[in-house]
């Protein structure tokens, strides 16, 4: 599923995510589309195919709050993957209601990713948990952090984070007991940019006539 940017935005907006280049190296987070669908295929995982099955899961993920303004490059891409490994059914696929196993989403820039939104279908155990933050290291360590407490001069965030790597080029948050989520930070400041943009654009115009 492919999002374009909002036409009222101006044309510097636009440059501004689509600009930006995603770090590469050995973390999921820089890596080619092609090598991470290669990866997750062979390992049972299948693409989401179905339209209103993916609306449906993509129902309350954070980043939707943000699609309408992805660059044109971006296209967002949903996976699920059963956790005892076995290939999916085809119901899998069809039911409204999540399966056994995990939903990923993951959104791709000029065919890297940027952006990794893990769910599971039950609560995240403490082994899981540490084993996602141990693929997206490449060779960095993670910190906690408060987003909200950021210094001033700090890049601002859409998503939000409570972890970063010490490198500050990944951040990470806990989403409730059975997500986490990655992104590219500078990504992720570009991202809160725009949003801010277009709210200062539309302010005019949403309280004209009070």
């Amino acid at each position: 599923m492919k999002y374009p940017i909002r036409f009222i935005l101006p044309v510097l907006l636009a440059g501004l995510l689509s600009s930006l280049i995603p770090h590469s190296g050995d973390a999921r987070i820089g890596e080619s589309q092609q090598a991470l669908e290669r990866r997750l295929l062979s390992s049972g995982a299948i693409i989401y195919r179905n339209d209103a099955v993916e609306a449906n899961r993509q129902k309350g993920a954070l980043y939707m709050k943000y699609a309408e303004y992805l660059p044109d490059s971006a296209v967002i891409r949903l996976y699920f993957k059963t956790a005892d490994g076995r290939r999916p059914k085809s119901s899998d696929q069809e039911t409204k209601t999540m399966t056994a196993g995990w939903d990923l989403h993951v959104i791709y820039v000029r065919g890297v990713s940027v952006l990794e939104f893990y769910k599971r279908s039950q609560a995240l155990s403490s082994y899981e948990f540490n084993q996602l933050l141990a693929l997206q290291t490449g060779g960095t360590y993670w910190t906690k952090v408060n987003s909200k407490e950021a210094p001033e001069d700090e890049p601002p965030s859409a998503v939000g984070y409570d972890m970063a790597t010490n490198d500050g080029k990944i951040r990470g948050k806990k989403m409730g007991g059975n997500g986490l989520i990655f992104v590219d930070a500078e990504f992720d400041a570009g991202l809160a940019r725009a949003y801010e943009t277009a709210q200062q654009e539309d302010a005019p115009t949403s309280v004209n006539g009070f």
